[in-house]
This record gives structure tokens, C-alpha cells and sequence, in this order.
């Protein structure tokens, strides 16, 4: 039997490393091309001793007028593509160009997928094309790069946000940090993606690449307000009400921020990632109309009442939770995070909850379900596995039968002090749920007492992290520090009660204790 399953494993293998072969001669030998575009050229840049070069388009150019100057950045996952619409609409009026922003991220240096990098580039590539006074508009990922470009630099007239990324809370699941982890744990699978499956060329127009990743890994939105109130010039925001990708919360939040800013939100917008509806143009051309007349408001001639409203904190009051596609993929993803981490899994959602983008029932719901799902997991990995394995050296010398009777005593006894224990010591749970399959323990008061244990933790942490907000994550930080101590002394106090608590309750164990203890003195005497 055992060998029929080897042949059964070979025979797989095999067939696994052909399909492989064939997909890896594919990619070499039919590589996919890039075909220019209708309006493609390309510039060499220099930065930072590297050359890069840069593929931009070029729409409404003319040698007989000189138009008013415009630059496009276009969102880096939808790509150039999206914004081609809109500049085709606005190249009558306007000599347009449009940067392919992953060409930015071109070359070998560390940061080049830092917007600051990307600022660096784009200030080359002005002076390259001769773009320095100019209009910028700023698409999803690349709204911000054009806020910290117009922020530090004086050669924009206007600048507009569409569909723009902004404050760092309303932005997946507004922590950095726990942002940043997420993508990087997304990255190992993509490669395992690019370079172990059989995709047959298929990852190299996937628009969720390990490029892309390592541009959202490197996004820090956390000096975002800061920035934003350096804005000077005209600002016009254009967002779509049912933008499942960047909620209308956040051009709210930047509009409130910028106190010259017009906000304009969008309804029935078509929804194919193209910017094709002609009213994103209309708004555009309005607003650029207005600023070369001389008309455009800046940030000296803003409102007082709006000035003072973007003195105010952020008042997660007014903030709208999240609804359909949105809500579920954040749902899913606080479950998701379970797998790797239980403790910021749940400080995510309460910090989202904190923020208003999603109720408080929902936070604690997606947690539950996560943790629920994965420990016990765990516990049935512990009863299948478990077993087998301690009946193998080395861990049969180490672990005996009769110790492992004791210790199922012993959580048939304490079962709900041990696992009310576990759940609030980080590290603890893993062997905690994995022992308790692995002494065959009763399924149904497993269940009974590590529900109850959940449902106690997981609103508490919960809350905790509404009511403290981002400061919880160093808390957190500084708990596990502690916890390992607390972990190494349960662990130690668990084997004292199985090594001697255990045996002190008979006589026959007391004395055999008292033999052991004899032979002790008398090696060491």
C-alpha cells in the first residue's frame, strides 16, 4: 500500500514537472511584446548615477499653438490604459503627457519603490520633456505622488486627484505596519506563482505582480495630512461614490484636509476601470478653464470656516462604513490575517472600527470566525498528527506514555484555566490547541471552553484598540515582549506539576520522588 502511494506521488511529480517545462518553453520562447502605443515615446533619464528609461505618451502636441501643459499620472495597477480616455478628451485644449509610472521603479537601487523615489524621477523627466509649468492630475496610487510633488515644488499650476489614495486610516486596514505585513506576506506566493506554476506566460499580464506589491510595501501614507497642508495651489477632487477600490471617505478626509480643494463626487459613473465617462473630462476641463483665466482659489483666498475645519483632528464620525464588494474583501482579509497573526488580526479590525470604516459587530465577527476556523484546525492537526510523531525518536525518549496520561489528567482538570491562559499569552495558543489533540481530548469541551475563551478575548482586545487607537500596536509590541517570559514560566510551572505536583498527591509518587532526590544529593555530594 505504502508503495503504491509512492508510485502514485512519482507519477504526480512527474506530470507536474513537464507541465512546468512546457510552460517555462513557452515564456522563453514566445515572450510576450509590448506593441507602442498610438501616442508612445520614451526618454532616458539619469538618477542617482543609474540610467532609466521611461515610456511616456504624448497627446495634443502642435508646433503652430502652444497649448497649456498637462501631465497625467496614471494609478499603478490600472496603468495607462485607464487614463487614455480622459487625455484623448482634453488634447484639444491641452499638449498632455503621461508617464508610464512603472518605469519608475526601473533599475537597482533600494528605494525605487518609495514615492520619493518616484518624485526624484518625475522631477528628471520634467526637465527632460521641458513639462515645468504645468497642470498635474494624479490618478489612484499616483494622487499621491502628485500631492508630494506639488507640496514641495512651485512649477504646477493646479493639481487634481481622481480616485486618489489618501489618510493612511482609511486605507486598507489603516495601519502601516500591518499593511506593509500583508503585502509581504503576499509576496512569497506570487513568486511561488511566477516561477513554480504552470501559468504558460499568464503572470505577465496579471496586473497584481510582485512590482506592484513592492510598490504597496513601500507606501507610507503616515505624513500624508502633513503634506497635504503644504498644498498651495488650486486643487480639484474628483471621486467616484461607488469606487470599490479607494472609498469616497477618503477624498472626503483630503478635501476637509485641503481647505481650498472642490470636491466633486460622481454618480452612475461606468464602472470599468477606464476612464471613459465624459463627465470626469467635463469637471477637468471646467476646472483647468478657471485657473488659466486666473480664477482658481488657493489656499490664501480659501474659506475661514474651511480653514478651521482643516485645523480639526480626524473625526472617525464622519466616515462611511464600508458596503458590498468593499466590505467583504476587508471581511475576508481580517480572517485571512488569523493565519499568521491572531493579535494584529484583531487590532486591525478594532483600529478599523475606530475609523468608522467598519462596525463594531463586523470587527469582532471576522475576527471570531477567523480564530475559530484556524485553531480549531490546529487542534485536529495535534489529534492526527500528533500522535504518530511522538511515537518516533527523538521524541519518544523525551516524552513518555505515562507522562503524556498525567498531563491529559491534567487538562481534563484545569482544561478551562489552561485555555483561558492561552488566549491571552501571544505564542501559548499554537501548543496549547496542538496538545489538546494531541491527548485525544474530549472534541465537544474543547470546543465549549475555547469558545467561550474567544468570545471573552476577542470584543476586549477589540475595544481596547478602539478606545486606544494606533498606540495599541507598541502596547502590543512591549505585551509580547513580556509574554515570552510568561510563556517560559507556564511552560516550566506545567512540567513541575506533571514532574512533582502530580506525584506529591500519592504515596507510591512521593516516594519515588524522595528516591530521585537521594540519588541527586548523593552524585552531587
Amino acid at each position: 500500500m505504502a508503495k503504491r502511494n509512492r508510485n502514485i506521488l512519482l507519477w504526480i511529480l512527474g506530470f507536474y514537472l513537464i507541465v512546468l517545462s512546457l510552460s517555462w518553453y513557452v515564456q522563453i520562447s514566445f515572450p510576450q511584446v509590448d506593441h507602442p502605443g498610438k501616442y508612445e515615446k520614451s526618454a532616458l533619464l539619469s538618477v542617482s548615477d543609474q540610467q532609466i528609461e521611461v515610456t511616456y505618451h504624448e497627446l495634443g502636441y502642435d508646433d503652430e499653438t502652444e497649448k497649456p501643459r498637462l501631465i497625467i499620472l496614471p494609478d499603478i495597477y490600472f496603468k495607462t490604459d485607464a487614463v487614455l480616455p480622459l487625455a484623448e478628451r482634453l488634447q484639444q485644449s491641452y499638449h498632455i503627457i503621461i508617464p508610464e509610472i512603472t518605469d519608475f521603479q526601473e533599475g537597482t537601487l533600494r528605494d525605487r519603490f518609495t514615492i520619493a523615489h518616484k518624485k526624484e524621477v518625475l522631477n528628471r523627466f520634467k526637465e527632460k520633456t521641458g513639462f515645468q509649468n504645468t497642470h498635474v492630475i494624479g490618478h489612484g496610487y499616483s494622487g499621491l505622488l502628485a500631492i508630494e510633488s506639488a507640496a514641495d515644488s512651485h512649477s504646477y499650476k493646479s493639481l487634481t486627484l481622481i480616485s486618489s489614495l489618501g489618510a493612511q486610516e482609511l486605507r486598507f486596514l489603516g495601519n502601516h505596519h500591518i499593511n506593509r505585513s500583508l503585502y509581504s506576506l503576499s509576496r512569497p506566493f506570487l513568486s511561488l506563482y511566477k516561477y513554480a506554476f504552470p501559468h504558460f506566460g499568464r503572470y505577465s499580464g496579471q496586473r497584481f505582480s510582485l512590482d506592484y506589491v513592492d510598490a504597496m510595501r513601500n507606501l507610507d501614507q503616515r505624513d500624508f495630512r502633513e503634506t497635504a497642508k503644504k498644498l498651495e495651489l488650486p486643487v480639484l477632487i474628483l471621486h467616484d461614490v461607488k469606487d470599490q477600490n479607494v472609498p469616497q471617505s477618503t477624498a472626503k478626509e483630503t478635501h476637509r484636509i485641503v481647505p481650498q480643494s472642490q470636491l466633486v463626487l460622481l454618480e452612475g459613473v461606468e464602472t470599468n476601470n477606464r476612464l471613459t465617462d465624459e463627465r470626469w473630462s467635463s469637471e477637468i476641463f471646467q476646472f483647468l478653464e478657471l485657473v488659466e483665466a486666473g480664477e482658481g482659489i488657493d489656499r490664501s483666498e480659501a474659506l475661514e470656516q474651511r480653514v478651521q475645519q482643516s485645523l480639526e483632528s480626524f473625526d472617525s464620525e464622519d466616515v462611511d462604513a464600508l458596503s458590498g464588494k468593499a466590505f467583504f474583501i476587508i471581511f475576508i482579509l481580517i480572517m485571512a490575517v488569523t493565519i499568521f497573526s491572531e493579535d494584529l488580526s484583531v487590532i486591525a479590525a478594532g483600529l478599523l472600527s475606530a475609523a468608522g470604516i467598519l462596525p463594531f459587530f463586523y470587527a469582532v465577527l471576522s475576527c471570531f470566525l477567523g480564530i475559530l476556523i484556524v485553531d480549531i484546525n490546529i487542534y485536529w492537526l495535534g489529534k492526527k498528527v500528533g500522535n504518530p510523531i511522538l511515537r518516533r525518536a527523538p521524541f519518544r525518549w523525551m516524552i513518555k506514555e505515562k507522562d503524556l496520561n498525567r498531563v491529559q489528567n491534567l487538562y481534563e482538570m484545569y482544561g478551562m484555566e489552561l485555555l483561558f491562559i492561552a488566549r491571552f499569552i501571544p505564542g501559548a495558543r499554537f501548543p496549547t490547541y496542538f496538545a489538546a489533540g494531541l491527548l485525544r481530548s474530549d472534541f465537544k469541551t474543547f470546543i465549549i471552553y475555547f469558545v467561550i475563551s474567544v468570545a471573552v478575548w476577542t470584543p476586549l482586545l477589540v475595544g481596547l484598540t478602539v478606545l486606544i487607537g494606533q498606540p495599541m500596536l507598541q502596547y502590543l509590541s512591549v505585551y509580547q515582549d513580556y509574554a515570552i517570559w510568561i510563556l517560559a514560566f507556564t511552560v516550566l510551572l506545567i512540567y513541575l506539576i506533571v514532574k512533582v505536583g502530580i506525584p506529591l498527591t500519592t504515596v507510591r509518587g512521593r516516594r519515588r520522588l524522595l528516591v530521585k532526590w537521594s540519588r541527586f544529593i548523593q552524585r552531587f555530594s
